[in-house]
């Protein structure tokens, strides 16, 4: 007789690195690039946000280590040329790659998690906070990372809330 398939318990989540993970959560990045091919549709995705900093350092006004939001994706397709810039990339992912397309992207209230490199589940019911500045203004800046520089946040919570091509600039893509 086989085995019978034990059903995680929880919310599925997959962790991303700042300042992707929030950037997903707000709805800036539509489409993440990866190398694994997932099945889809996988709606009401925990978005995590990695508690290290390996692309960039930290950024003022981000939260780490916590999840932040929630996405749907809706599909997943080759890479291509055509999704560069809704993957908030400037250049083709060496190998093959996987387009996965996200949408109805949600902030939700932080909760610390403990993530690992691949999906992972969490026990907690993730409560959706209405969008924009002042739902993370009150929720996120809290737990934000900060260095003391007043004008980095400021500088971030522009990008996030009134001009998200200016990520274009800081992040050098």
């Amino acid at each position: 007789m086989g085995q019978k398939k034990v059903q995680p318990k929880g919310v599925k989540c997959l962790s991303f690195q700042q300042p992707y993970a929030t950037m997903i959560a707000t709805g800036i990045k539509t489409v993440e690039c990866r190398s694994r091919k997932i099945k889809t549709p996988i709606k009401d995705l925990v978005v995590c946000a990695s508690k290290t900093a390996k692309i960039f350092p930290k950024m003022d006004g981000l939260v780490y280590g916590c999840a932040i939001g929630m996405v749907d994706v809706v599909d997943c397709v080759p890479f291509t040329r055509k999704h560069l810039k809704a993957a908030m990339m400037s250049y083709m992912p060496e190998g093959d790659s996987n387009a996965w397309i996200l949408e109805n992207p949600r902030l939700i209230v932080p909760r610390p998690v403990k993530a690992t490199a691949s999906f992972f589940y969490t026990d907690f019911t993730p409560e959706v906070i209405g969008p924009g500045f002042e739902a993370y203004a009150q929720h996120m800046l809290p737990l934000a990372y900060d260095s003391g520089i007043p004008e980095f946040t400021a500088v971030m919570m522009d990008c996030l809330f009134n001009d998200p091509a200016e990520f274009w600039e800081i992040l050098d893509l």
